[in-house]
């Protein structure tokens, strides 16, 4: 076989670094891209789907604020419904890992802690339910909380109760909350419950490099199976 010559390795040469960059303005990094993770499968108890995403707790929107969680430390994770492509589906059994990473549409998304008192998760929950029980882009998926709301109440009064960790939340009490950098700097109006200087710039350190991809991605490394898990949305008055 003969050697390629200059002008074809400078070819191809271009041809990666152009492919590169088409990968990275979409928003990630030839090496981050969904696709390039994981040939492992694993086994799923239940069916993984973005339908009605917008509007009910879910088994993919648990998971991935889950992952968020975990790889903050943080005590609560919100994760807005337009984080997901729609029409996804994978039916339960074994799946590929890496599957579970297309449900992202904004993977390459830095994840970002925002100090936020009770009031004010308060007020993003019911923010998040502003259209209820039509579907939302700003719909919030969570984790670390259990919350109760009344499925015929009045906009800006929905929430019932909610409890952090098994306990009642505190309005007055601040709560380190992880979500991506973007909803943090007040994407989907959320700009009307926290401000810019509500985001913890001490943690902007320890969480450089972090994103919804790769927290997802440690938390499938060290998971046997996905399970239905906790209900964390009960809907009273339906």
């Amino acid at each position: 076989m003969k050697p390629l010559g200059r002008r074809a390795v400078a070819l191809l040469g271009l041809a990666a670094l152009t492919t590169t960059m088409i990968l990275m303005s979409r928003g990630g990094s030839a090496l981050t891209r969904p696709s390039d993770f994981y040939k492992d499968t694993i086994k799923s108890e239940v069916e993984l789907t973005t339908k009605d995403i917008g509007g009910k707790e879910n088994a993919l929107g648990n998971l991935v604020t889950d992952a968020m969680r975990a790889a903050t430390k943080s005590d609560i994770a919100f994760l807005a419904a337009s984080y997901f492509n729609s029409d996804y589906k994978v039916a339960k059994g074994d799946i590929m890992t890496s599957d579970v990473l297309k449900s992202l549409e904004f993977a390459g998304d830095n994840l970002a802690l925002v100090n936020l008192t009770g009031a004010q998760i308060i007020k993003a929950l019911e923010h998040g339910l502003f259209l209820y029980p039509k579907p939302s882009s700003g719909f919030l998926h969570f984790s670390g909380l259990e919350v109760t709301i009344s499925g015929d109440g009045d906009r800006g009064k929905r929430v019932l109760s909610v409890k952090v960790g098994g306990d009642a939340l505190e309005p007055g009490k601040s709560y380190k909350v992880v979500m991506p950098a973007p909803l943090a700097n007040g994407a989907l109006a959320y700009f009307k419950v926290w401000k810019k200087e509500d985001i913890d710039k001490k943690s902007e350190k320890d969480l450089d490099g972090k994103t919804l991809e790769t927290a997802l991605k440690d938390f499938l490394k060290n998971k046997k199976k996905l399970e239905k898990g906790d209900e964390r949305l009960t809907v009273k008055g339906k």
